[in-house]
This record gives structure tokens, C-alpha cells and sequence, in this order.
């Protein structure tokens, strides 16, 4: 009896044994995967802090680059909607732009919606008046909200004041300011995916008045269980996001476990495997921790590395530099019209064409060079051990060729661009913030000069851009001070040498070059959109010549202007021109707008919508410099147009060019078809004017006629009422 009950002892106590073995490998087991998950959590708030800082860092500068535009004014901002829409359209997230001169909002691009905050006073009426005085007070950019918007929704608005100086003096003249949705904030970060997967967070703040944490936004799941906690980094304030993952750790895991330790340990040896099992356990962990460690490098979409290894990457390639005499360059890039796509397709269509993308990035650099994903559509790529820029714009053209190139996403082919700004280092910088920003600086130039390109920054493009600032203060200036005037080429008739209209050319006269034609000074100005309001001056001032013809009591001779890529974009140009026709009492028939063929080719509707819109106040349409838009013929049955203009590189040469010849011809031939006129510019000799005649061709313009007139010669020309006469092919035309 005694015997069984040492047995049952001895069964007791190898029960409690293996059972406390069983609980021992549970509890490690379990250890070892909360480590796992909070290591996962920590990297997931790290990114999804550092995607807010950045959408909101990249939204705030909108209010920086408005305030240098101010300061470029001198305070006299013009074309302010077409300005903003260009800074929104680029840097995206942002809901309207405001100036605030003296602290009153005075302009707001979007308007509608808006109007009522039109005329209000934001250092006097305004609830958040004391984050507007913060920023006059500090002199700095200042943040007010989140807070919730009359007409539906949470937003931010950041603030910059702009000094400005007169006679020596620097003085107040008031803000410029964004309103950011924080919807449009969150779309930079990956929360609501998270969400999905069962994670829980939150946005605070610490409110300035009470000092209160104030949660703006989150799931609604109580009180988060463990969080991890990142400081978000916006301006006079202190945001936090928290976030927690419900731990799991299934309990017929532990059973199974706790079980098979038990019968394991039936079978043997106990002492050996208490004594083996803590270490295999250790060295279990360890090995799980190495793994997590390499998994938190990288994009959990996408598998490139991620931000926070981006980073450090860069950094210590930076700092390889110093001991060698390599070079590296940084790309940053991000997707042209990729929220097209993911608002119209969907996040998932958006999501697989992140991860094409991104394949075709890695596909197209060297194995030696880091890519990674910044948030969103953003990338940016490390190209280490380089020679020269040209290596960089090598790679750099392969990476938008392959990128452009069509994606397949489920019954749909996807067609993205890439625009890219390139920096280098040692040359432009050795410190990665510096780097990052002027990679961005260089992408926005991109931006600006039509997407899909890339652009690399350098000193030269400073002082480029200083050129192009200075030049474009001058012609602000040029507009304020009355420095344009009218030239007018005639355009003669070649069946009977009668005038037949004139082309309105514009000229600046400088007060330091002199007179300036065109070419020096419309680029500026389309880029800078000063084109719009010197389109108008133009306009304006062509219907002041037609008035004067109108009051010398001649018969009037139409006026043929040429338009921009601008002013096709414009929607309200049509419109404009119409009141400026009623208000100068024109007759819209003296009115003749020229567009060229390329332009229309690349703006197809736009073109269509304003030519439909300009002919029914009855205006004519001509379509200049035919032949070089790679345009065909049956296109033009598209545009109700009156006149068509052969471009002067095949009238040059028509003597030497027997393709040209016959080109003139069926062009002639065919339009003529269409009850079109044509219309051939850059007529300088005789024979040239006698086969254009022969060819049929209804119209010439070119210096065997006349050259550029001013306005008051103009008049005199156009008051001969005698057909123009060829003297000989070595003489210049003229009215006897």
C-alpha cells in the first residue's frame, strides 16, 4: 500500500514537473510573439507618423510659395485663381488658398462654397484669432484646428504672414493661408487599411487653452489595450497618434503546446529536456527578433524598403562619401494622375498598381541601388557609386519609359507617368534633409514644366529660376506701366492684291534692351500664367486699333490674335472676351482668334469647347503654322474653323522642294473642300508669291508684302484703297 502510494507520488510530482515545463514553453511562446507583434506596431505607427508629417509639411508649403509670390508682387497678386489652382493641382491635399491682406480675406480659390468668408476679419472675428496672432506675433507659420467646419468636416488651416518692404521700411501686409481637410491628411497614411485588419487608433492633440488631450480622430473601439505612442510633428502644437493591436494568442495553441510537452516528456529523458529547453527557447527568440528586425525595413505593400530604413540608408551612404571619392544621387518621384486613378478604379486597383510600379522601379536600377517608398504614390531611389549626371539622366529616362509604359489591372490598361527631381551629393548637399528637399524643389520644377520629365536641381537652376523671377517682375511691371505696344502685319489677298486683314504681334519696349519681340519674353509668361493678362492686353488693344479704323471712317480690316496653351485652358476666356467686345462696342466679325495645331492636337476638347464657344458670338477661327502638329486633314472636321495657315517652313524652301510644292497643293486642294480658306505665311519673294498664287492658295503674309507695322502705320496702309503690286522679285511690295 505504501509502495502505490509513492508511485502515486512520484506520478504527482513528475505531473507537476512536466506541467510547469508546459506553462514555461507557453509563456515564452507567447512572449516571444507579443515582442513580434509590438516590434511590427512600433514600425507601423513610425511610418504612419512620418506619411502625416509629410503630406501636411508638403500641403503647408503651398502657403510658402504664395508668400513669394506676394513678396515678387510687391503685394499686387494677379491672376491669384489660376496661380492657386496650379500650386493645389501640384502639391494636392489641400481644400482652398486664401490671401489675407491686413488679416481680411480678400481672395479664395475654390470660391464656391466659400463666399462667405469673403470680407472676414481673421485677427478680429475670427475664433482661431489667437493662432493668427501667434503667427504675426512669431512671424512664422502657425496652425489652427483641427476643427469642424460649418458645412461638414474636419480641416486645418496654416497661416504664414508676409512682410514687405516700403521706402526702407518693413511692414505688415498680411497672410497667406490653406485649408487642409484631415480626410485628404489621412489619405497619405495607411489607418483605414489598418483599420480593416483589426487595428486600433488614435489622433490627439493637447489643446493650448486647456491643456486637455483632445482626441480628433480615431476608431471607436474604447480605451486602446498596450498602445504604442509617436509624437506627430506640426507647428505650435503637439499632436500624438496611438496605436494598439488586440494581442492574440489562440488557446489551443497553449493546449496543444502544454499537451505535447506532456507526452513528450512521458517519453524522455525529463532532467535532459528541462535542462536543453530554456536555451533552444532563447535561441528561438533570438531568431524570431532577427527576423522581425529585417521584416521592419521594409514597405509592407510594395516590399521596398521602407521610410525609416530609406533613411538611414541614405544617411550612411552620405556618409561613405567622405572616405571615397564616389558620388550618389537621390530621386524623388511620385506618379502623375495617380489619385485619378485611385478615386475613379478603387484602393485595390490602386494598391496593384503601387506594386507594378514598383517592381518596374527596382527592375530599372542597378542591384547596388536602394528603393524605397516614401507613403503613398511617392518613391525615391539611392544611386550609389555614380561618374556623372549623365549616368543619373540615363537611368532616370528609363525609369519614365518604363513606368509609362501600359498596366494591366484587371480588364483595364493603366497608363501613369512619373515626374522626378534629381539631386547629388557631395555637389549639392551631405546632409539627407537637405538632399530630400532639394530633390522635392527640383520635382516640383518638373511639375511645373508638364509632368512625366524630370529635373535635376543645381546652382545654375537657381540662378535660372532668379532670371526667370526677375524677368517675370519685369513684365509685371511692363503690364502696370504700359511698356507693350501693338504691331500689325498685313495679310494681303493673292488673287487681287487687296488687303485682306492684319495679324496683331506684340512688342515690349524695354527701358533698358529696348524693343523686344515675342520669343524672348511668352515663355516666361506662359509659364508664370502673366500670359492671361497679357493675352487680354492684347485683345483689348486690337479692338482699340479696329475702333480707330472704325472712327478714320476706312473700311475696316479684320484683326487675327494669336492664343495660348493658357487661354485654351482658360474656361472663363470666352466669356471675358465677349464683355471686353460689348463694353468697347466691337463688332465680334473684326475678331479673328489664331490657335495653333499642335496646341489643338494636344487639347482636342478644350479646343472644341472654346472654338464652338468663340464662333457662336461670332468670332472666326483660323488655325496656324498647319503641318507641323502631325495633324491630319480629316481631323479638321472637327474644328468649325475659317482659316488654315501653312506653316513658313514650306513656303522657305518651296523653290528647292519639290515635296513641299506638292504638299501646298493638296493641302490647298482638300481644305478648299472643307469651304476652308488658306492662308500662307512667310512670303519673301516673287516666285514664291507667284506658285502660292497658282497653287491656290486664297491668302499671303510675309515681308514681300509688308513687315510688322505700328499702328499708326497700319492705318495708313490699310487706308490705300489700291490693289498691292510685285515690282520685281528683288523688290519689297508695296501700295502705289
Amino acid at each position: 500500500m505504501v509502495k502505490l502510494k509513492r508511485s502515486n507520488l512520484f506520478a504527482l510530482i513528475a505531473f507537476l514537473v512536466v506541467l510547469g515545463v508546459g506553462t514555461y514553453f507557453s509563456y515564452v511562446m507567447r512572449e516571444a510573439e507579443q515582442q513580434k507583434q509590438q516590434f511590427f506596431l512600433e514600425e507601423i505607427v513610425n511610418s504612419q507618423a512620418a506619411a502625416f508629417e509629410r503630406r501636411l509639411t508638403r500641403s503647408l508649403s503651398a502657403t510658402y510659395i504664395l508668400a513669394q509670390e506676394v513678396r515678387r508682387s510687391g503685394g499686387d497678386f494677379k491672376d491669384f485663381d489660376k496661380f492657386a489652382a496650379e500650386v493645389i493641382e501640384t502639391l494636392g491635399g489641400i481644400s482652398n488658398l486664401q490671401l489675407v491682406p491686413k488679416g481680411v480675406i480678400e481672395q479664395i480659390y475654390p470660391l464656391p462654397g466659400n463666399e462667405k468668408a469673403i470680407g472676414h476679419n481673421i485677427l478680429r472675428d475670427d475664433v482661431r484669432s489667437k493662432e493668427a496672432w501667434l503667427a504675426l506675433e512669431a512671424r512664422k507659420l502657425t496652425l489652427a484646428g483641427p476643427f469642424e467646419l460649418i458645412q461638414g468636416g474636419i480641416a486645418v488651416i496654416g497661416r504664414t504672414p508676409v512682410f514687405l518692404e516700403k521706402n526702407g521700411e518693413e511692414y505688415f501686409w498680411g497672410f497667406t493661408s490653406c485649408l487642409i481637410f484631415l480626410d485628404d491628411l489621412l489619405t497619405a497614411t495607411e489607418l483605414d487599411q489598418l483599420e480593416a485588419k483589426g487595428y486600433d487608433y488614435e489622433l490627439s492633440r493637447v489643446h493650448p487653452d486647456t491643456k486637455a488631450v483632445e482626441v480628433f480622430a480615431g476608431t471607436a473601439h474604447g480605451e486602446l489595450r498596450h498602445p504604442v505612442v509617436k509624437p506627430i510633428r506640426v507647428p505650435n502644437s503637439e499632436w500624438t497618434i496611438r496605436m494598439s493591436h488586440p494581442a492574440s494568442f489562440p488557446i489551443i495553441f497553449v493546449l496543444g503546446t502544454l499537451i505535447s510537452a506532456i507526452v513528450a516528456t512521458l517519453f524522455a529523458l525529463l532532467v535532459q529536456r528541462i535542462m536543453r529547453e530554456p536555451e533552444r527557447l532563447r535561441a528561438l527568440v533570438k531568431n524570431q527578433t532577427l527576423q522581425l528586425e529585417q521584416l521592419a525595413f521594409k514597405d509592407e505593400l510594395t516590399g521596398l524598403s521602407n521610410r525609416r530604413h530609406f533613411m538611414e540608408q541614405l544617411d550612411q551612404a552620405i556618409y561613405n562619401l567622405s572616405r571615397s571619392e564616389k558620388h550618389l544621387a537621390l530621386i524623388c518621384l511620385d506618379l502623375d494622375d495617380f489619385k485619378r486613378v485611385n478615386d475613379s478604379m478603387g484602393h485595390e486597383v490602386g494598391d496593384n498598381l503601387l506594386i507594378e510600379v514598383a517592381q518596374r522601379i527596382r527592375a530599372s536600377v542597378r542591384q547596388s541601388d536602394l528603393v524605397g517608398r516614401m507613403g503613398g504614390d511617392e518613391f525615391a531611389v539611392i544611386l550609389r557609386d555614380i561618374n556623372t549626371s549623365a549616368d543619373v539622366a540615363n537611368i532616370a529616362v528609363k525609369l519614365i519609359e518604363s513606368i509609362s509604359q501600359p498596366i494591366r489591372l484587371g480588364r483595364h490598361d493603366v497608363v501613369v507617368g512619373a515626374t522626378m527631381g534629381i539631386t547629388l551629393a557631395p555637389e549639392d548637399g551631405l546632409d539627407s534633409a537637405v538632399l530630400f528637399r532639394n530633390a522635392d524643389l527640383a520635382m516640383y520644377a518638373s511639375k511645373r514644366n508638364g509632368k512625366n520629365q524630370f529635373s535635376f536641381f543645381d546652382t545654375q537652376m537657381q540662378t535660372q529660376a532668379k532670371q526667370v523671377m526677375l524677368l517675370e517682375e519685369e513684365l509685371r511691371r511692363a503690364l502696370h506701366k504700359g511698356e507693350f505696344s501693338l504691331a500689325l502685319q498685313p495679310i494681303i489677298s493673292l488673287a487681287d492684291g487687296q488687303l485682306e486683314k492684319f495679324e496683331a504681334l506684340i512688342r515690349w519696349q524695354h527701358p533698358g534692351r529696348g524693343e523686344l519681340s515675342p520669343g524672348s519674353f511668352i515663355e516666361v509668361a506662359e509659364s508664370t500664367g502673366l500670359i492671361v493678362p497679357i493675352g487680354y492686353w492684347v485683345v483689348e488693344a486690337a479692338c482699340e486699333f479696329i475702333r480707330q479704323q472704325v472712327e478714320s471712317g476706312q473700311q475696316v480690316k479684320p484683326v487675327a490674335i494669336n492664343l495660348s496653351a493658357r487661354q485654351l485652358r482658360d474656361e472663363l476666356f470666352a466669356r471675358h472676351v465677349e464683355e471686353m467686345l460689348e463694353r468697347l462696342s466691337i463688332a465680334p466679325q473684326f475678331i479673328e482668334f489664331e490657335l495653333t495645331e499642335t496646341l489643338l492636337m494636344e487639347n482636342v476638347e478644350l479646343g472644341k469647347k472654346l472654338i464652338q464657344h468663340l464662333r457662336r458670338l461670332g468670332i472666326r477661327i483660323s488655325i496656324d503654322d498647319f503641318g507641323t502638329g502631325y495633324s491630319s486633314l480629316s481631323q479638321l472636321k472637327q474644328f468649325p474653323v475659317n482659316t488654315l495657315k501653312i506653316d513658313r517652313g514650306f513656303v522657305q524652301d518651296l523653290q528647292q522642294n519639290d515635296s513641299d510644292r506638292k504638299i501646298i497643293e493638296a493641302i490647298t486642294a482638300m481644305v478648299h473642300k472643307l469651304d476652308i480658306k488658306v492662308v500662307a505665311e512667310g512670303i519673301e519673294t516673287q516666285a514664291q508669291f507667284d506658285f502660292l498664287k497658282q497653287a491656290g492658295c486664297d491668302y499671303g503674309q510675309g515681308f514681300l508684302f509688308a513687315r510688322p507695322l505700328t499702328a499708326e502705320r497700319a492705318l495708313s496702309f490699310a487706308a490705300v484703297d489700291r490693289p498691292f503690286v510685285v515690282a520685281s522679285s528683288s523688290s519689297r511690295g508695296h501700295h502705289p
